[in-house]
């Protein structure tokens, strides 16, 4: 049976419970609605928010993913556009020497071929020696991507391990200047590993490029058709360290250049223009090879910035489902503890009224 009492309001103390919980779930519907998410302290969901917080550092780190792996496309492409013209001008290059290998051009036609094929070898050298991505040289060989032999790694994913890196191989960045592209194809020249490694351009076997060596090294070579080659005898001097600096400008010599000598030597007769054509050939060879190499490796990419979008997207969301806020539920809450918290307000303004009764007994 319920009593009259004045120093205890039970019915006060039941309507300010109330009044304390619908606002309380009014102020937290007003919070997820304002937030966008259900949870938003650790009191919220304690696992729930442990789990968010682990989600939410994978998408930020496959934004990163995405990030690195657009640049190495952007680097990638910036290599295939240099190697492109590059290999542009060893087709003209190679077209002239052809020219000049057919045995019905002058001196002085020889030495407008030969002063065009020196000046497109040199444009070949700068280019080289210019051409860089982020303060990494791709193209001069000085990178320690190319030197080390370890290439460029991508690192396209968030973890660790080398499952999630590409790693775009060193060869793409080994030197593409003309010299180095020359003796890229002549892993049979005698002088390979010998004290003349730098003379390695000319020769690509022991008597298959026989005027060329006449022209080189000075004296009389026959070659395999038993054809003999003596430019001496013509008055010219052989080409040689003691005249050109084999280093392609790099020994601090004051005589002509690397690329010079090889003009002066092919350019002499048809047949060292003809022989030459081999060596171009390898070089056009390996710009190819790299290109190729190189678009392998951007669909590769491309391959796993697409990956990196998928699996960004399915975190997303997973963490959508644990953090962010129904708005439509959220709504609902707020209308009904909003209701609940007026009609606690009111009920508690009448059970405060409710002692002043025993005012009537007394």
């Amino acid at each position: 049976m319920a009593s009259i009492t004045i120093n205890t309001n039970l019915a006060s103390l039941t309507a300010q419970r109330n009044l304390s919980q619908a606002t309380s779930g009014m102020n937290t519907a007003m919070e997820r609605l304002s937030t966008g998410y259900k949870i938003n302290s650790g009191k919220d969901d304690a696992a729930g928010s442990s789990v968010s917080t682990l989600m939410e550092a994978q998408i930020s780190g496959y934004d990163v993913a995405e990030s690195n792996a657009t640049m190495g496309l952007s680097l990638l492409d910036t290599a295939e556009g240099v190697l492109g013209i590059v290999g542009d001008y060893l087709q003209r290059i190679r077209d002239l020497t052809e020219q000049a290998a057919n045995g019905t051009y002058g001196t002085a036609s020889m030495n407008a071929i030969k002063t065009e094929v020196e000046q497109r070898m040199l444009e070949i050298n700068r280019l080289c020696s210019v051409i860089d991505f982020n303060g990494i040289k791709l193209l001069d060989g000085t990178s320690i991507a190319a030197t080390s032999e370890n290439g460029v790694n991508l690192q396209v994913s968030n973890n660790s391990g080398k499952n999630n890196i590409i790693n775009l191989k060193y060869t793409i960045f080994k030197a593409a200047t003309i010299t180095a592209l020359l003796m890229s194809g002549n892993a049979k020249s005698d002088h390979v590993g010998t004290k003349d490694p730098d003379q390695a351009w000319f020769e690509r076997g022991t008597t298959d490029t026989a005027a060329l060596k006449a022209r080189i090294m000075g004296g009389e070579t026959t070659s395999d058709d038993n054809r003999k080659y003596n430019y001496e005898e013509k008055g010219y001097t052989k080409i040689d360290g003691q005249n050109y600096d084999w280093q392609d400008n790099k020994t601090g010599s004051p005589n002509k250049s690397c690329i010079t000598a090889i003009c002066d030597a092919v350019y002499t007769d048809d047949a060292t223009a003809r022989e030459f054509l081999q060596f171009i050939d390898d070089a056009i060879g390996n710009v190819s090879d790299r290109i190729s190499l190189i678009g392998a490796y951007m669909n590769r990419v491309e391959s796993a910035v697409d990956a990196i979008a998928v699996q960004k997207e399915n975190i997303v969301s997973a963490n959508s489902s644990i953090k962010d806020a129904d708005v439509a539920t959220e709504s609902s809450n707020f209308i009904k503890y909003q209701i609940l918290q007026q009609s606690s307000a009111t009920l508690l303004s009448t059970a405060n009224q409710t002692p002043q009764i025993a005012l009537n007994l007394i």
